[in-house]
């Protein structure tokens, strides 16, 4: 039943490039229509939040490229990830741009889509799971407080990007969870600024590491804490920051 309805081996028919979230580590947290875009593809350029495990799945002969972005190691830059994706799908491959969790939501989307659609290459968007999906194992525990509302934000924005600096006076003044993707190196930062601005030193803070993998563990502390840390807890990303 299922095979009629996703159609295995044709996801790339009509296009060229798939842009896809590959969640966030965990192989059971793969939509259907990602696991089968992963044994098609001719191409995977994936990003190194992409699980090991994942990867595994291509096909013996896929061309399979590292595109990891992080502060620590930055195996390429944004430009040549663009690059690939339009050298390849001209000498007809099929490509699949393969992002950790959502390929929507920080994840430079955006910028791929432009360049996909000013060369007039085909593509299709495949949502995953994003991080913050998986840490509602984490909020459920504190649902009777939860009021029902939350936003995302991130905690560093891209070189040269014209993306506004946080609104903190704005954020300090939100009336639920505030839900911080690659913030680790800023979360002393983006506390004093939140204090400064009016929220509580005491307000709890939530640092979920490795989300839906089994290291996954969760550092529970507050604003206060936040600031007088020198080290991140000695936590390494990934992580999802919770406060409130």
């Amino acid at each position: 039943m299922l095979e009629k309805i996703i159609k295995p081996n044709q996801l790339f028919n009509d296009v060229s490039v798939i842009l896809a979230g590959a969640g966030p580590g965990n192989v059971n947290y793969l939509t259907i229509n990602v696991f089968y875009a992963i044994q098609e593809a001719d191409v995977i350029i994936y990003d190194g939040l992409v699980g090991k495990k994942i990867i595994e799945w291509a096909k013996k002969d896929c061309n399979l490229i590292l595109a990891s972005k992080s502060l620590q190691n930055k195996a390429c830059t944004q430009e040549q990830i663009i690059n690939w994706m339009i050298k390849f799908s001209k000498e007809k491959k099929k490509v699949l741009r393969l992002k950790g969790g959502d390929p929507s939501i920080f994840g430079r989307g955006a910028e791929e889509i432009e360049a996909l659609q000013m060369n007039k290459i085909p593509f299709k968007i495949f949502s995953g799971i994003t991080a913050s999906q998986g840490a509602i194992n984490i909020l459920k525990n504190n649902f009777e407080n939860f009021k029902g509302n939350f936003c995302f934000i991130t905690g560093h924005k891209a070189i040269n990007s014209s993306t506004p600096e946080m609104n903190f006076s704005s954020l300090s003044r939100f009336n639920g969870k505030i839900i911080i993707y690659m913030g680790l190196s800023q979360l002393s930062y983006i506390a004093k600024n939140l204090i400064k601005f009016g929220k509580q030193k005491e307000e709890m803070v939530q640092i979920v590491k490795d989300i839906s993998l089994s290291t996954q563990k969760t550092l529970t502390t507050n604003l206060d804490q936040c600031v007088k840390s020198r080290n991140n807890f000695n936590l390494k990303p990934p992580v999802i920051i919770i406060i409130n």
